[in-house]
C-alpha cells in the first residue's frame, strides 16, 4: 500500500511539473493563418473595385456630359459607349467606327480628340446588314444574356420581388444622337424597358 502511495505521489509531481493542461478552446490564434485570410480578402476587394462598372475612367476615348441632375446611380446593366468601343458590363461587344473630318479612319489617340469626328456603328453589325436598321445584333444578344443572368441572381437574392430590367448608358458626350437611338432601340428589344444616362454632376445649377 505504501508502494502504491509512492507511485501516485510521483505521478502527481510529474503532472505538476508539466503545468495545467491547456483546453483546446484556449489555443493561441495562428497569426500566419490570419494573415493569409486578410491577404485573400484584400485581393478580392481590389478586384471588385477595379471591375466595378461605376468606376469610370475618363480619357481621350470617353468624356461624360455634365449635368445638374441630383440622382444617385442604381444597380443596373451598364452599357458603355466610348469613341472606340461599346461594352456591356465591362465586356467589349462591338467597335465604334471613328472617321475624321477629312475622311480618315481614327488610328492614333490624337485623332479621337479632333473636332468634327463622325462616330457610327458598321452596318455589318446591324439587322440584315442594313445601314438604316436600328437593331444591333451582337448587342441585343449580349444584353439578353446579361438580363437572364440578372434575373437568376435577383430570384436567389430577393425571392418574390419583381425584377426590374434597368440599364444605365454611360456615353461619351460626342456620340451622335442617331447612334444613341440605335443603342436605346436595341436595349428595348432585349427587354430593358427602363434606362438612365450616366453624367458628371455639375455643382452649378
Amino acid at each position: 500500500m505504501a508502494n502504491q502511495d509512492h507511485i501516485d505521489e510521483q505521478a502527481f509531481v510529474k503532472k505538476a511539473r508539466k503545468g495545467p493542461r491547456m483546453d483546446d478552446n484556449d489555443q493561441p490564434l495562428n497569426i500566419n493563418s490570419m494573415m493569409d485570410i486578410m491577404t485573400i480578402l484584400l485581393v478580392f476587394l481590389l478586384v471588385s473595385i477595379t471591375s466595378d462598372p461605376w468606376n469610370i475612367k475618363q480619357d481621350e476615348f470617353l468624356q461624360l456630359a455634365k449635368s445638374s441632375v441630383d440622382r444617385d446611380p442604381k444597380d443596373s446593366i451598364p452599357i458603355l459607349i466610348s469613341k472606340s468601343n461599346i461594352l456591356v458590363d465591362n465586356e467589349q461587344v462591338i467597335p465604334v467606327e471613328c472617321t475624321t473630318r477629312d475622311g480618315r479612319q481614327c488610328k492614333e489617340k490624337a485623332d479621337f480628340k479632333k473636332e468634327g469626328n463622325r462616330y457610327s456603328i458598321d452596318k455589318t453589325y446591324k439587322e440584315d446588314s442594313s445601314e438604316s436598321s436600328f437593331l444591333i445584333e451582337p448587342l441585343v444578344r449580349k444584353l439578353t444574356e446579361k438580363i437572364e443572368t440578372a434575373k437568376e441572381l435577383h430570384a436567389s437574392l430577393k425571392p418574390g420581388e419583381p425584377f426590374k430590367a434597368l440599364t444605365t448608358i454611360i456615353c461619351d458626350k460626342d456620340i451622335p444622337y442617331r447612334m444613341i437611338a440605335e443603342i436605346v432601340h436595341t436595349a428595348g428589344s432585349a427587354g430593358l424597358d427602363q434606362l438612365r444616362f450616366a453624367v458628371i454632376r455639375n455643382d452649378t445649377r
